[in-house]
């Protein structure tokens, strides 16, 4: 007499997985679905629904079994344990499976790393963005996590780790635009315009206008920068005639770099604070007033302080010999539990050294070099 598999006694109870709308009617069929379509069987290998239909075939030993898969923390093995609840499969078909599961885990915990580090970055915190960057490229060398890491870096002014971390990127996608643009960007600002010079393409595109306008700005060629920007077709980001304001400013053009700045610049109101402070006491009431106007915009947006502006604000105070509003703008710039940036500290420094405090004053910039230190060590 031929021997029955596992459930083929009872077939009359189907189970329909909702991720494909395929109805099986024996374990093996089941396990033959997660198998073949893991990816839509992902959140209901181990449901409670299916537990319940296994139990209604009789499997009860089986249905124990897949209770017990929701302790197992990785999906991966949560799922070979799932397929080999019977021996159905063999060994290879299996080990294919779990590279397969792999690759796809990895995936995702690269991709959530990135968010994250993402996240840091737009909230003005590059320096906690590192860490996670690097535990993703721990699981995948991939060009988006190299180019943003490599933006983190290029905001804390370590411009040769920005320079290493693109060079890849472009070595992994050598077709794509905007890291080509980035590694460009980089270069510039460490300083190496030759090579910067032979990477960047001919191109009216207002992206390499604005760094052909930057590596003329940066040799202090401010004519040859103002006449690559103002042949600008467009300016998406704000970019040019925030680079454009600052080349005035560099000139002695104040009326000029005000004229440049858009209204329409979400950082308007931060840019022209920057130019009114660039004249010292002369309009520092200026630069105030436009400073706390750029804190209560982006407030009103994102719904949190920034530190970055507020530090703007206690410098403005404290060019301006406001010791106790210059304390009180730096202490918004670091809220208690918030991990301060290099840029933050120094000026808190600089506030406490104004004040005749210099026991504060070396503490803090001993906090600084520990900083700087952990950022090398992360980009060693």
């Amino acid at each position: 007499m031929l021997q029955l598999c596992t459930s083929q006694q009872i077939d009359e109870i189907p189970y329909t997985f909702q991720g494909t709308g395929i109805q099986v009617f024996s374990i093996e069929e089941a396990l033959y679905h997660v198998y073949h379509y893991w990816r839509e069987s992902a959140e209901e290998f181990s449901s409670e629904r299916l537990i319940s239909w296994v139990g209604a075939l009789g499997l009860a030993e089986i249905s124990v079994k897949i209770t017990a898969l929701a302790e197992i923390e990785s999906f991966s093995k949560g799922m070979l344990a799932f397929l080999g609840l019977i021996e159905y499969f063999d060994k290879t078909e299996l080990s294919r499976l779990k590279s397969e599961l792999t690759a796809w885990e990895n995936r995702l915990e690269w991709e959530r790393l990135k968010d994250r580090g993402d996240g840091m970055v737009s909230r003005g915190q590059p320096a906690k963005a590192l860490p996670l960057y690097t535990k993703a490229l721990g699981y995948a060398q991939n060009a988006a996590i190299l180019n943003n890491m490599a933006i983190a870096n290029m905001q804390l002014g370590n411009h040769d780790a920005a320079v290493s971390l693109l060079a890849k990127a472009c070595m992994l996608e050598p077709d794509n635009e905007i890291i080509l643009w980035r590694y460009g960007e980089a270069l510039i600002l460490k300083g190496d315009y030759d090579t910067a010079a032979q990477i960047l393409p001919i191109s009216e595109a207002p992206e390499i206008v604005f760094l052909k306008g930057l590596m003329a700005y940066r040799q202090r060629d401010y004519v040859g920068a103002l006449r690559w920007l103002t042949n600008a077709k467009d300016d998406p980001d704000f970019r040019i005639s925030q680079l454009t304001a600052d080349i005035h400013v560099e000139l002695g053009e104040t009326e000029n770099a005000l004229a440049v700045i858009n209204p329409k610049d979400p950082a308007y109101h931060e840019k022209t604070s920057k130019i009114y402070a660039s004249h010292g006491h002369a309009n520092m009431g200026l630069a105030i007033s436009h400073m706390k106007k750029a804190i209560e915009s982006d407030q009103n947006t994102t719904g949190r302080k920034s530190s970055a502006l507020w530090t703007k604000l206690a410098s403005c105070y404290r060019t301006d010999y406001d010791w106790q509003r210059a304390a009180e703008a730096i202490t918004n710039a670091m809220p208690p539990g918030a991990d301060p940036s290099p840029a933050t500290l120094l000026e808190y420094a600089r506030i406490k050294k104004g004040q005749g405090h210099m026991r504060d004053y070396r503490a803090v910039l001993g906090q600084v070099l520990g900083q700087l230190k952990e950022e090398y060590r992360l980009n060693d």
